[in-house]
């Protein structure tokens, strides 16, 4: 019985925390597209604020818009924070390689504009 109720908590969790299909689109796309090491802080920015819109963020994207970049880092940090626990972004390779690059292009952004 115990094993049972652990695998329908396991089961709830997962469904709660799962990527939407407009983030797993927008990752995967970020993904295949941006590799921060060759690129300026100008296309860092656009990307991220492309990733923003594509993955539904309109509050994140609105404040790229407005040049608000270190209000926008933050909102994309705590976005990237939010997906770290999803089983897909953990075991799922297609899903883990593009987040930690994600992860790593928020993190040259709030260097960036602090």
């Amino acid at each position: 019985m115990k094993s049972v109720l652990s695998v329908l908590l396991l089961l709830a969790t997962t469904s709660v925390i799962a990527l939407s299909d407009k983030e797993k689109s927008a990752l995967t796309t970020f993904g295949r597209r941006y590799h921060p090491a060759d690129h300026a802080p100008t296309v860092l920015v656009s990307e991220l604020a492309e990733y923003s819109t594509n993955a539904g963020l309109a509050d994140i994207n609105g404040k790229f818009a407005r040049r608000q970049y270190a209000q926008a880092a933050q909102g994309l940090s705590a976005h990237v924070r939010g997906l770290s626990s999803d089983p897909l972004v953990q075991h799922g390779r297609q899903f883990a390689e593009p987040f930690m690059m994600l992860g790593d292009c928020v993190g040259e952004l709030q260097a960036l504009y602090k």
